[in-house]
């Protein structure tokens, strides 16, 4: 729990320090020199003591009540990924045996993984934790072979910051470094304190300064689908060397296991050319 309440300390702390100051000055004669609401401002918009929400925020064991995070949701104006996020770290449900064994290296479950085999289009299947656990030859022919890759470094976060040429297939590394980050700030917020995430957590923030910069935002996204660039070679005659732009849907499993299953298809507004150029990567000939 101490590491929970650490948790939602820096979360709280970063989104009052990113919330819009008072309108219409409504605490005046009070200089700010320091962005965001103060804890005092928090607290009385939130109609809580002071001293109370400040110990809840230095993460002292305080007990909060669904009604007083409700009101810190709303002043904060969290959306409902940050309000979930905030809920499960004041009030976690029990961790079972099972939510503790899926934080653990596994492999994929069977129909996730016989359902990738069927897919002609690039897709894998990952733990909560990133562990890329099964993948098709059209995802290694889009992002990297996963079978080259050493299986303790067969991880989407850490070859999002760590693996050369992971990195170079996205055309906006950075905006992926952003949203693989959110992402996971949310699936690992049922495992706060498991040693496998803690272990990867600070793998990361020791050997990239990158992510460190992203961690410390804190930022919390569940998304399941969206829009990637690409890099990818040309095999036409066209010699189209503009990104291969492309959309992905995540699809979770209902098992307790909380793997997930990634796969990439054309846009559905894609040109012939696009079209041409995602056969390719997908096996095909383009024609």
């Amino acid at each position: 729990m101490s590491d929970r309440r650490s948790e939602l300390a820096d979360f709280l702390r970063g989104r009052r320090m990113r919330a819009a100051p008072i309108a219409g000055g409504a605490f005046p004669g009070k200089r700010r020199r320091t962005p965001g609401l103060r804890r005092e401002e928090l607290a009385q918009l939130a109609g809580l003591s002071v001293d109370w929400y400040t110990r809840l925020e230095q993460g002292r064991d305080v007990n909060p009540s669904r009604e007083t995070l409700e009101a810190i949701a709303r002043v904060l104006k969290l959306d409902d990924d940050e309000r979930g996020h905030l809920f499960y770290l004041a009030r976690p449900e029990p961790a079972g045996g099972a939510a503790r064994a899926a934080a653990q290296r596994e492999r994929a479950e069977p129909a996730l993984a016989r359902a990738i085999e069927a897919m002609r289009v690039p897709a894998c299947v990952f733990s909560p934790r990133y562990d890329v656990l099964a993948w098709n030859p059209a995802a290694c022919r889009l992002l990297v072979d996963f079978g080259d890759v050493p299986p303790r470094r067969r991880n989407l976060l850490w070859m999002t910051f760590r693996h050369a040429g992971y990195r170079a297939r996205y055309a906006d590394i950075g905006a992926i470094e952003r949203e693989g980050v959110a992402a996971f700030r949310f699936s690992a917020s049922s495992f706060v304190g498991d040693p496998e995430f803690d272990a990867l957590i600070a793998d990361l923030l020791e050997s990239s300064e990158a992510f460190r910069t992203i961690w410390a935002r804190h930022e919390v996204r569940a998304k399941v689908s969206g829009t990637k660039a690409f890099r990818v070679e040309d095999r036409g005659e066209a010699g189209d060397s503009a990104p291969l732009v492309l959309e992905w849907h995540a699809l979770a499993s209902t098992t307790s296991s909380r793997q997930q299953l990634i796969y990439f298809t054309a846009r559905a507004a894609a040109g012939p050319e696009e079209e041409r150029r995602f056969a390719a990567v997908c096996g095909g000939d383009g024609g």
